[in-house]
């Protein structure tokens, strides 16, 4: 029964992207965003890390950086069709207002390219970033798709060494919040058309856990039921059983959408999500060797 709700729920990740975005797209964030104060930080708008239309960036620069903080890269969401860098004004200033330094790039979408083109421009943007920051270690966050974006640049050394990007050395540590990891096989449009191997080969975060990686967060909410909360204990686990270092925080009365939502300073929900956050930033390495 639960495999069969499982798959029934993968088979429409498609409404769930559009739910996830009505928050993103529509009245509530344009509502959310303009309640959000805009004082703890100065944006840098559409930095171009490549040459096409999708590949820019976003860079909010806290007004009273936190010493020694690392710079997060903040990967959207959007079931790989949908979503834009423009939206999270209240995700980046839930973090400047800490004093921490906010990336927030665009990637390619489906129809545009399909796997592995968006994990490709996730790379080229964390090497983008990285490169502004040369000082400072870089945390790397992803929602939905993006998180799973996130997992396989953290998780496939062929797209660190494709974008130029020395993963063990830059990147401190990764934060996957509510991210597909390929528990189950996917089965319909686009996303057989987007991975043609359904997440059954090396498109999968779950089949891509030989090699070093930073350490990872998880975040899920219990009552996700668009990406379960089985996708990110799987792959922590199989990241513990090779020595990785991955910890895994589960929230009642969380879901898909408030994942990200919860970042906010203005709709927390009462969760320890983005206290949990700072707790794991704030216990990585300082300086590199990063991967484990």
């Amino acid at each position: 029964m639960r495999m069969s709700y499982m798959k029934t729920s993968l088979k429409v990740v498609a409404l769930a992207a559009t739910m996830a975005l009505s928050f993103a797209a529509c009245a509530p964030v344009t509502l959310l965003n303009g309640i959000t104060p805009s004082g703890s930080f100065s944006k840098a708008e559409d930095i171009s890390y490549g040459p096409l239309a999708r590949q820019s960036l976003d860079i909010y620069k806290a007004e009273s950086p936190k010493a020694d903080a690392p710079a997060i890269v903040f990967i959207h969401g959007g079931s790989w069709t949908e979503g834009s860098k423009d939206i999270y004004k209240f995700l980046a200033e839930g973090f400047t207002k800490d004093g921490y330094d906010v990336v927030v790039p665009n990637y390619r979408l489906y129809p545009e390219t399909k796997y592995p083109g968006m994990i490709e421009d996730s790379a080229k943007a964390v090497a983008f970033a990285a490169q502004q920051y040369p000082d400072r270690p870089l945390v790397v966050m992803g929602h939905s798709a993006g998180a799973y974006n996130t997992l396989m640049v953290m998780l496939d050394p062929q797209y660190a060494k494709g974008a130029d990007l020395d993963l063990c050395s830059r990147v401190a540590g990764a934060i996957s919040l509510s991210g597909p990891t390929g528990i189950i096989p996917l089965d319909s449009e686009p996303y057989i058309t987007i991975f043609p191997d359904r997440f059954t080969g090396s498109d999968a975060p779950l089949n891509n856990v030989a090699s070093p990686s930073p350490p990872i967060m998880f975040g899920h909410g219990v009552d996700d039921t668009t990406v379960y909360p089985q996708n990110s204990q799987a792959l922590a686990d199989k990241i513990k059983a090779r020595g990785g270092k991955a910890v895994v925080k589960t929230y009642e009365g969380m879901n898909h959408i408030e994942a990200v939502q919860f970042l906010s300073r203005r709709f927390d929900g009462k969760a320890t999500l983005k206290a949990d956050i700072m707790r794991f930033i704030d216990g990585l390495p300082k300086s590199g060797g990063f991967c484990r």
